[in-house]
């Protein structure tokens, strides 16, 4: 039944929400105002039957399928990481071209992945190298070589293209992910994964909210920086700090990391490791800590 329960979802906010102000119009909008047993009652109405109690959840690991995998059934899928969703010829990287004549040659179907990706689906495996050299000829490198950092980042639009936005986001994520790196390899963590978010306004297009690492747009060059966010995607940050200059992007996150090097668990997550010791904790580091002074 799980697809007639999203359909009925959709269809109840589609009927429900506020369509005529674009700032209330999202889904979380509507639960909030008839909370959710109100809601559960007005999507069971759509179903045509009870929907079962909420169960917990087994511990699950985040995955967004980028690469080669195997389908099940002979065939192979492959996932295309695409910054930020943004599919495009740019110079050497041509991904729009690549993937028209992957689907004109191989006639393959594509799904939308949530993290703003493409999947091909149905590949038959004779087609695999061929597919590979159409996209090693239109300079799109293989996902072992994306950065992880850029591969589970995600960004909106922002400006120019959104009236809503207040800073820069998509355009700007990508110096963001390099400047990210730098200062993780200056700190002796060259390998460090950290999921980071990047939003133009609070309304959170991106999902910053449940980021490890977020940067929320509040006004031109500036952003509220939130914290300690699931790494798998189970648990909503915290606000840290109200107002951080894009400028100061480095400054601002040395000293939490030099804590997260210093009192972090065996094998912890950047995101749990704020949510365990707190915001609280981490300003009272931040105020003391010299810059330069901590490495891993």
């Amino acid at each position: 039944d799980i697809m007639e329960v999203l359909k009925a979802i959709v269809a109840a906010q589609r009927d429900h929400g506020n369509r005529d102000v674009r700032a209330n119009a999202r889904m979380k909008y509507l639960v909030h105002t008839l909370g959710i047993e109100k809601f559960t009652k007005l999507v069971e109405s759509y179903v045509g039957k009870e929907i079962a109690p909420w169960r917990p959840m087994e511990d699950w690991k985040y995955n967004d399928w980028m690469g080669w995998w195997e389908q099940g059934d002979g065939k192979l899928f492959y996932g295309q990481h695409v910054d930020s969703g943004r599919v495009k010829d740019e110079g050497d990287f041509r991904l729009k071209s690549a993937m028209r004549t992957i689907v004109d040659r191989y006639d393959l179907h594509s799904i939308l992945s949530p993290t703003q990706s493409i999947i091909f689906r149905d590949i038959d495996p004779k087609d695999k190298d061929g597919i590979e050299a159409i996209l090693r000829e239109h300079g799109i490198a293989p996902i072992e070589e994306v950065d992880p950092i850029a591969r589970l980042a995600m960004s909106c639009p922002a400006l120019p293209l959104c009236g809503l936005a207040q800073t820069e986001a998509e355009r700007i994520m990508p110096s963001y992910v390099e400047r990210m790196r730098a200062l993780l390899t200056k700190m002796n963590l060259p390998g460090e994964e950290i999921l980071m978010r990047m939003t133009g306004c609070p309304n959170g297009c991106a999902r910053p909210y449940m980021a490890e690492l977020a940067f929320v747009g509040d006004g031109p060059k500036s952003y509220q920086l939130w914290l300690g966010g699931s790494p798998v995607l189970t648990r909503t940050a915290y606000p840290y700090m109200a107002k951080m200059n894009t400028d100061t992007m480095e400054e601002t996150m040395e000293p939490i990391l030099a804590m997260f090097v210093q009192q972090r668990m065996e094998f912890e997550a950047f995101g749990d490791f704020c949510h365990r010791v707190g915001a609280e904790a981490i300003e009272n580091y931040s105020e003391t800590y010299v810059l330069g002074s901590v490495v891993a």
